[in-house]
C-alpha cells in the first residue's frame, strides 16, 4: 500500500467476469491523467484470499455476487487480516440493505455501481485514496418508502407477533414454502448458506417444530401461494 497520493493507484480486481475485470483494467491503466496499475484479480473470494498479495494494493475492487464465497462474506476476513486495506465495492446491486450492510457493518471505503461511468469511477478512487466515503449517485441507505426492500408478499404483523418471528425469519419461512433449499436462500438473499441453516434453527426453535419435514409443512400451510 502506497502513500496516500489520489493521481498514483493500485489496485485488485475481484470479480467474476474475465472480460469485465480485463476490459476495466485496460481502461484504467490507459486513463490520461493518472497513474493507476492494477497488481492482480480475483475470481471469487477464496481466490482472493488465497491469492490476495503481501504488498497490499491500494484499493480492493470487490465484487459482491461471486461464487464459491460471495464479497460479503470475504470482507470480515479481510478487514480482520489487513485492517487499513481500502475497500471499494464495485456491483450491480443498488438495494439499501446492500449499502447499509457494506457502509454500516462492514465500513468498506466506498460503494460503486457498474452502471456509472469511468469518470465516476476515476472520482471514487481519488476520493477513497484521500481517505473520504465514496458512494454513487442515486444510492440510498433507506428506501424511500416503507416496504421497498422486497419484503416477502407474505409479510404481516400479526403473522410476526403471533410467532415471534423477525422480518428475515419470515422471508426464510416464505422461502422455504417455496421449496427452495438453503444454498438457494442464500443466493437469494445474499448470505452465506451458514446463516440461513441459523435461521432455520431459529424459526424451528421458536415454532416448536423438530424436523424439517414439520417445518416445511408449517411454511406451505401457512405461507405458500
Amino acid at each position: 500500500m502506497t502513500t496516500p497520493n489520489a493521481n498514483y493507484i493500485s489496485i485488485f480486481i475481484a470479480d467474476d467476469h474475465r472480460l469485465y475485470v480485463e476490459a476495466l483494467s485496460i481502461a484504467l491503466e490507459n486513463y490520461p491523467l493518472m497513474q493507476i496499475r492494477t497488481i492482480g484479480t480475483a475470481a471469487d473470494g477464496e481466490d482472493l484470499l488465497a491469492n490476495f498479495p503481501k504488498d497490499l494494493p491500494d484499493i480492493l475492487l470487490l465484487d459482491l455476487n461471486m461464487p464459491v464465497m460471495n464479497g460479503l462474506e470475504v470482507i470480515p476476513l479481510l478487514k480482520k487480516k489487513y485492517p487499513r486495506l481500502r475497500i471499494m465495492i464495485v456491483t450491480n446491486y443498488s438495494d439499501a440493505k446492500f449499502v447499509r450492510e457494506c457502509l454500516q457493518v462492514h465500513s468498506v471505503s466506498g460503494y460503486f455501481l457498474k452502471t456509472s461511468g469511468l469518470d465516476e469511477l476515476i472520482k471514487a478512487l481519488q476520493e477513497v485514496m484521500l481517505g473520504n466515503l465514496y458512494m454513487s449517485k442515486g444510492l440510498q441507505l433507506y428506501p424511500k418508502e416503507n416496504g421497498d426492500e422486497n419484503e416477502v408478499d407474505v409479510f404481516d404483523e400479526t403473522f410476526l407477533a403471533k410467532y415471534n418471528l423477525t422480518k428475515r425469519e419470515l422471508e426464510i419461512l416464505g422461502l422455504i414454502a417455496q421449496a427452495k433449499s438453503n444454498a438457494q436462500i442464500a443466493d437469494h438473499l445474499f448470505i452465506s448458506p451458514q446463516t440461513v441453516g441459523a435461521h432455520r434453527k431459529n424459526i424451528m426453535r421458536k415454532l416448536n417444530i423438530s424436523s424439517t419435514a414439520g417445518l416445511v409443512r408449517f411454511a406451505i400451510e401457512n405461507l405458500a401461494g
